[in-house]
């Protein structure tokens, strides 16, 4: 290939990105339709592209740069996942995540959202089973630890500004809720068996138990925590907009509860969750 037609630096880029990229490997990448279309002559000749060395075709020298970016991506995986990762078995869990990366290519400068799908991936790939049900939810939690270790710091209100909230009040306003907080409803006690696992116990496969999980960050540090239903459909009514009557009013549809019984719970509740930080401001209606 002559100086004069040498590709451009943005068009060899692009072609070194696909090929790298390609989940098949440099081979494969050099033969991908879009390869071919960006650098035919690659194809037929990849040594006009890249020189070989004096112990490695072109081809090899560019598996080395395909293998490394999967690597790399494979080791955050492994990394955002522990847990996720031992209920599959580690071959079980690379050969998925490779499927993943192959359909979910990365395209953001960072690495941050790499996974963002993966739980819904798990869900709708694994073979169906208890182990593969189970994966997938704990999947849900560990990226929504990543999620909220990632969301935006915001001071949260303190209880005695909650407490302060009159009762009167509650049909007008709604508490804005920590923006590094998740809500989950799962189809299994994955909270349960993290904590197993991650205490180096092996827990047996539990049955399918929808359960209710928040995971927030206090500071710098990420919590999980289950919650009751009715907690629940209280927290997921604020989240939505909803005011604090409307919100106390899905929490304890259905139940019969006096008022002194209702308070005390409510202020239960109140206080555990001021004091997890999960409300930063009050809006009126």
């Amino acid at each position: 290939m002559t100086h004069a037609s040498a590709p451009s630096l943005d068009l060899l880029e692009r072609w070194m990105q696909t090929v790298v990229m390609h989940p098949d490997g440099a081979a494969s990448g050099i033969r991908a339709p879009r390869a071919r279309r960006l650098l035919p002559v690659a194809a037929k000749a990849p040594e006009s592209i890249v020189l070989p060395s004096r112990s490695l075709t072109s081809v090899e020298r560019l598996d080395i740069y395909a293998h490394m970016y999967y690597a790399r991506l494979l080791e955050i995986m492994d990394a955002e996942y522990p847990v996720t990762r031992r209920i599959l078995q580690p071959e079980a869990f690379a050969r998925v995540a490779r499927e993943f990366l192959a359909k979910n290519p990365s395209r953001c400068r960072t690495l941050n959202r790499l996974s963002a799908r993966f739980p819904d991936f798990l869900a709708h790939h694994l073979p169906r089973g208890r182990a593969s049900g189970l994966a997938a939810d704990v999947a849900r939690i560990e990226r929504a630890m990543e999620d909220v270790f990632d969301a935006p710091l915001v001071e949260p209100l303190a209880a005695a500004e909650i407490a302060a909230i009159g009762a009167d009040e509650w049909r007008h306003l709604r508490l804005v809720m920590n923006p590094a907080l998740r809500l989950l409803v799962l189809r299994y006690p994955a909270n349960d068996c993290m904590n197993a696992i991650r205490g180096g116990r092996k827990p047996r496969l539990p049955s399918p138990r929808r359960t209710f999980a928040m995971v927030y960050r206090r500071a710098f540090q990420v919590y999980r925590r289950d919650q009751s239903p009715a907690q629940f459909r209280l927290l997921a009514a604020l989240e939505s907009g909803a005011t604090l009557a409307q919100a106390v009013r899905a929490a304890v549809r259905g139940r019969r509860l006096s008022a002194d019984r209702l308070a005390a719970m409510l202020g239960r509740w109140f206080r555990e969750w001021a004091a997890a930080g999960l409300f930063v401001g009050v809006a009126r209606e």
